[in-house]
């Protein structure tokens, strides 16, 4: 039986090993098997990161009042475990977005909104969301709108408020200059 890319295999030195002890070549193959059926069930690969999932194939988004609801399509085959981000700017180049992590689900609760700043100026919110398996880096985002002409959504209401800067999420850097990072790019960030 061919190993699934990603996996631990014992090779040729299993082989050996059971050539020479048949109960010590099944008790690592067992092993091997327990390893590679845990990294499927939590979405990482004992060997390396896992791909990242395709981008989502598209986003919606309804506003009402000083409410935001984003919903994400993502059809096709997945991983269990699978978690989805939506990144929410006030610029269109998502430069310091607030990232919100909608966990497993695909469509989000309400996210409340301000609808205007500090000096009373309406707020326009761009959006854009992306997958991510624990054990590997995101997807590629898909922006509502597209990337070269994002969707621009602004809302009613009497809230007047200037966000605060993104410190971002996962390990990616906490300037939160970083977008598109999910849980992180890298398994640990340093100091």
């Amino acid at each position: 039986m061919a190993t699934p890319a990603g996996s631990l295999d014992g090779g040729r030195l299993l082989n050996e090993v059971a050539l020479k002890d048949p109960r010590l070549g099944q008790l690592l193959q067992n092993v091997i098997d327990g390893i590679n059926r845990l990294g499927l069930n939590v979405g990482a690969s004992p060997v390396g990161d896992v791909t990242p999932p395709k981008p989502p194939d598209s986003v919606s988004v309804k506003v009402s009042g000083e409410m935001m609801h984003i919903s994400i399509n993502h059809a096709g085959e997945l991983n269990r475990g699978v978690r989805y981000f939506s990144e929410i700017s006030t610029s269109p180049s998502f430069g310091q977005p607030i990232v919100i992590d909608h966990g497993t689900s695909r469509t989000s609760h309400p996210i409340p909104l301000p609808t205007q700043d500090d000096s009373s100026s309406p707020v326009t919110y761009y959006v854009r969301s992306y997958a991510q398996n624990p054990g590997g880096p995101p997807s590629a985002p898909t922006v509502v709108g597209g990337i070269g002409s994002p969707t621009g959504f602004t809302m009613t209401g009497g809230t007047k408020m200037t966000l605060l800067p993104s410190t971002g999420s996962g390990t990616a850097p906490s300037t939160g200059q970083s977008a598109g990072q999910g849980m992180g790019r890298f398994q640990k960030r340093q100091s």
